[in-house]
């Protein structure tokens, strides 16, 4: 029979938004792998990548609307499904407000074709939505600040580099095509220098691994800074054009001494000197920021603290420089009907994404009467789960729009099934990593049962007589959200649909001196930061420790396999946590068995592997592992950063015993 090859792209909230081809037979993908034309993956992906063929034809994919009634589940179809939300809602609207509903979505799925959630509680009126993030808002703000903007250099312009510093990221596990242009740089003679508590696979390609106490990110570099400028290694004139603030900065690092830095991180002097003035001297010098280092109370200062030695170095606005942590140069360009339904907000409240349990069990009027989840899996990735998980089950009206009946849907009143990227057409896009936009073809039809989000609020829409909702096909949709973008690059949808587009001349962020700040430089001292509360300089805070109780800081890094709790859904067995074995053998643990990890909020049982890559006093657990197993934000804080709102999720402090 003849098979058919179509192109699409991996959707999951990934830095690399991989281009991929299926392979369609008699109306069923029988392969998915890699597009060799994209100029950027070029044809390999991970094997969280591959996976999406298992996911499309797993047998407990959910493939009709799911009520239910009392213990049990019953299939309906769509139109009531349709008539009792929409009913729902009108009477929440009427009696209570919009307010009443909280919407809850996140980045499960990055296509722009599932941004029509958003649109449709727009249009609705508004509702309750939250602030921050439980990923990465600590360091977008602090860099906004900084910066004006989030923006990041090409990834071929890395091989420009001399130095690199890869600081708290784990590329091997989140960034495979990253590795691929560290490999290329290392080739050529390019320093490499890892900054991680792990000593992670990305070491393997890294000239040296250096470690580092958790939290303590800000302080080394405000330590570097110190030494750099005391071996006059500033780049004054770039600073004189192009910086503010930097005086107020060079008497705040004053304090930052050798000695006191080693003792915050644990970095040796010399190494700490060394790592500086190979930094500043053998420039241009690149960093590279990963999202573990602001997932501490202190993390938005992490990030503005290495910001700045960028900044004070003239590594920013050059060939081979940067200090690259997210990449929002597509995003800018995308507007449409979603930010057009901004206009139709009457009303809107938010909350602390991170505290969504606390904001349900308050008692501010009007009270949650519905709460709609898209996208997500809250029940498994907030933290302090169990929290959430009993305010959660008391309101009283839940729908949950997932492939599977993941932990969150088991607690909702309506389960609604949602298309695969394979079945429908999207646009795709990374806000992290990957500069370019790609057009995905639907593969193949959904199997009978399943409509796509799209269809579902266009349909609910006319459900609740939402006039001035618009009544348009999905590929209009799209079309209009990258108006802005065909505008100014003169490039059409069509043109997109048979190739990749990545935005011309955007290669080096900067490069022109005029940053996005209110004073049109690169802020060390931000007026708007102290605007809203928080310091105007970079600052370290120092870092929280465990205490006599809970002595052992876990971290809940993303593991290679699945993208958070995704691919979990087809493991079921015990969690395994690693520890090196200094911290094995001073908690007196048994390698025969299982271990019981303790903290405030819960209890998570594991089993223990020794793994000398992770530092002393530090347990690691990858997260994702849903409730059948035991899912780590069992154990987790629902405590906020500095800045941004972040979850502070790796300031979970613990004890492990055996299991008996």
């Amino acid at each position: 029979m003849n098979k058919e090859m179509i192109k699409f792209t991996c959707p999951m909230d990934c830095f690399d938004a991989c281009g991929m081809i299926a392979t369609v037979q008699n109306g069923k993908v029988i392969k998915v792998e890699g597009d060799p034309a994209h100029p950027f993956t070029k044809g390999y992906v991970c094997e969280k990548g591959k996976r999406h063929l298992e996911r499309l034809y797993h047998p407990e994919r959910l493939r009709k609307p799911k009520k239910r009634m009392g213990d049990i589940w019953i299939d309906i179809s769509w139109e009531e499904a349709i008539d009792e939300i929409g009913n729902k809602l009108l009477e929440i609207k009427r009696e209570y407000g919009t307010t009443a509903v909280l919407h809850y979505s996140d980045a499960g799925y990055g296509g722009l074709s599932k941004s029509v959630d958003k649109m449709f509680f727009n249009y609705y009126g508004g509702v309750t939505v939250s602030r921050g993030g439980l990923c990465w808002s600590a360091g977008i703000q602090g860099q906004k600040y900084d910066f004006g903007d989030n923006q990041g250099h090409h990834p071929k312009d890395h091989l420009n580099a001399k130095t690199i510093i890869i600081w708290g990221r784990n590329p091997y596990n989140t960034n495979l095509h990253l590795m691929e242009y560290l490999a290329q740089a290392k080739k050529q003679g390019t320093h490499i220098v890892l900054i991680d508590p792990i000593r992670t696979k990305t070491a393997n390609i890294a000239s040296e691994h250096i470690y580092i106490k958790p939290s303590t990110d800000g302080a080394l570099a405000l330590g570097m800074a110190r030494v750099i400028i005391e071996e006059s290694l500033v780049d004054q004139r770039y600073i004189d054009q192009y910086v503010k603030g930097y005086e107020a900065f060079k008497d705040y690092v004053a304090d930052f001494t050798l000695e006191r830095v080693e003792k915050i991180t644990g970095i040796d002097q010399e190494t700490i000197k060394r790592l500086a003035i190979t930094y500043a001297a053998n420039k241009p010098s690149c960093i590279i920021i990963g999202y573990g280092l602001q997932r501490y109370i202190n993390g938005g200062n992490n990030v503005r603290c290495i910001d700045a030695l960028g900044a004070i170095t003239g590594n920013i606005g050059i060939q081979g420089g940067g200090v690259n942590y997210a990449n929002k140069s597509i995003s800018r360009y995308v507007k449409g009907e979603v930010v057009k339904s901004e206009g139709f907000i009457k009303n809107q409240r938010t909350y602390s994404k991170t505290k969504l349990g606390e904001f349900l069990e308050s008692v501010q009027e009007p009270t949650i009467k519905c709460i709609f989840v898209t996208k997500s899996n809250p029940l498994v990735q907030v933290p302090n789960i169990s929290r959430t998980m009993e305010a959660f089950a008391k309101v009283d009206f839940k729908v949950v729009v997932d492939m599977f009946m993941t932990d969150t849907a088991k607690l909702a009143d309506i389960v609604l099934p949602c298309t695969s990227i394979l079945e429908e057409e999207d646009l795709i896009y990374s806000s992290m990593f990957s500069p370019y936009i790609s057009y995905s073809a639907k593969a193949v039809a959904p199997p009978d049962g399943i409509i796509g989000e799209y269809e579902f609020f266009r349909r609910l829409a006319i459900k609740l007589g939402l006039e001035e909702y618009p009544d348009i096909g999905q590929g209009e949709f799209l079309e209009r959200a990258i108006q802005p973008l065909m505008n100014t690059f003169e490039i059409t949808l069509d043109q997109i649909k048979h190739s990749y587009f990545s935005i011309p001349k955007r290669e080096i962020p900067w490069e022109d001196g005029k940053f996005e700040t209110p004073s049109g430089k690169f802020e060390l001292y931000s007026e708007m930061a102290m605007a809203e509360g928080t310091s105007p300089l970079p600052t370290y805070i120092p870092a929280l420790e465990g205490g006599r109780e809970f002595p052992l800081r876990l971290l809940t890094p993303h593991c290679k396999k699945s993208l958070h709790s995704q691919h979990f859904v087809f493991i079921s067995e015990v969690p395994v946590v690693y520890l090196n074995k200094k911290t094995f053998v001073s908690n007196h643990l048994e390698m025969s068995g299982l271990v019981k990890i303790e903290s405030k909020q819960g209890i998570l049982i594991a089993k223990p592997e020794i793994d000398e890559s992770v530092g002393d006093e530090i347990l690691m657990i990858y997260e994702g592992w849903w409730h059948k197993s035991g899912s780590v934000n069992f154990l987790t804080e629902d405590i906020i950063s500095d800045i941004g709102e972040q979850a502070a999720i790796y300031d979970c402090f613990c004890k492990i015993s055996n299991h008996k």
